[in-house]
């Protein structure tokens, strides 16, 4: 029985994959399992054969009757299967178990199966049984004291823009994009343009991916979601210095939009939904590192608070376009109001700058 290699060992040395018929790619970690995907592809591209992917199979019979026949015109055919569940919809796996399972008994000499596998239920049929007979590379999700992992990542995404990260470097944009690998691998590519050498350093990692520059919009969004009065605070004074009607009037839109997410996480866990249920039908897009500050706001609001939350909103909005107030002064008012109303503990606002 052939023993799954894992994605980080996959990646390292590509060739240590024997040739097979059949292959299956499959894990939790979506960018590991997406990145041996590619390099699984690639490396069969560059044997001549010709790469075919599959998204969503509705009768698996004439594919693998095409995989079964020698191709009269052209090249070995490899043919990439997406196997994931969407809702009630099984993976390809599952609904063609029998089509499946027969092909695996019997499998092309010449054109290539492959299973990319985000939905992978390794005790039904024809996982197990590709699991038994073929390589499978498999992309777990990677443990949060597994640092060196980790590590080892970055740096690979790193050394394909020409660069590399110092220790100290790591260590911030591992806290800066809260562990993801999609989030590094586009805050790397970000860092090989601005960083000044080849060699990234932590204030590189600041300067790149933090809210240390003095847009600080999205970062004070950011803290009253999750009820971070003391930082909210801090970033409404510093935009007050520059604050302008247009700037104002923006951000009370983006704040409007901020109280509506809140509301319906709320209103989810009133309904009896479970902490990540909630958040997956009220905040699909919410990021990693705002979960939990974001539920624990939305577990103490009713409807009386949102209601007053956007009262304010809406009259901040008003006194914006008729009576022509003070923009940084509103800013730093509106921001303690919704606070408060929030149910947000409150320090003492700072002095607005001038």
């Amino acid at each position: 029985m052939p023993k799954a290699i894992a994605a980080l060992s996959y990646l390292r040395a590509p060739d240590s994959l024997p040739a097979a018929p059949i292959y299956a790619v499959y894990g939790d970690e979506e960018w590991l399992r997406k990145r041996a995907m590619q390099t699984l592809t690639d490396s069969l591209k560059k044997r001549g054969l010709d790469v075919r992917r599959i998204h969503d199979l509705e009768n698996a019979a004439p594919l693998l009757d095409e995989l079964r026949s020698p191709n009269m015109f052209g090249g070995a055919l490899v043919c990439v299967v997406v196997n994931q569940r969407q809702g009630p919809r099984q993976e390809a796996s599952t609904r063609f178990k029998e089509e499946f399972a027969a092909y695996l008994e019997k499998p092309s000499r010449r054109n290539i199966l492959v299973f990319d596998a985000a939905t992978w239920q390794r005790n039904l049929t024809v996982p197990k049984r590709v699991e038994e007979h073929f390589p499978t590379v498999v992309a777990e999700e990677l443990k949060p004291w597994d640092y060196r992992s980790w590590e080892q990542l970055a740096q690979m995404q790193a050394a394909e823009h020409g660069i590399s990260l110092d220790p100290e470097a790591v260590g911030a944009l591992r806290d800066a994009v809260a562990g993801s690998l999609s989030r590094a691998e586009m805050e790397i590519s970000k860092l090989a343009l601005l960083a000044k050498g080849k060699v990234v350093t932590a204030p590189d990692v600041a300067f790149a991916c933090g809210y240390e520059g003095t847009d600080v919009t999205f970062a004070l969004c950011d803290a009253i979601l999750t009820g971070d009065s003391k930082t909210a605070l801090r970033h409404a004074a510093k935009m007050a210095g520059k604050a302008e009607t247009g700037s104002i009037l923006s951000l009370l839109g983006l704040l409007r939009l901020q109280v509506a997410t809140l509301g319906r996480v709320a209103l989810n866990l009133s309904r009896g939904m479970a902490g990540p249920e909630a958040l997956v039908s009220g905040a699909p897009r919410v990021r990693e590192a705002l979960k939990s500050g974001l539920l624990r706001t939305a577990k103490r609001v009713n409807r009386q608070a949102l209601a007053g939350a956007l009262g304010i909103l809406l009259a901040a909005d008003e006194d914006m376009k008729s009576a022509s107030p003070d923009p940084a002064a509103l800013l730093i008012s509106v921001v303690s109001r919704l606070l408060e109303c929030l149910g947000c503990a409150k320090p003492e606002a700072p002095a607005v700058r001038s």
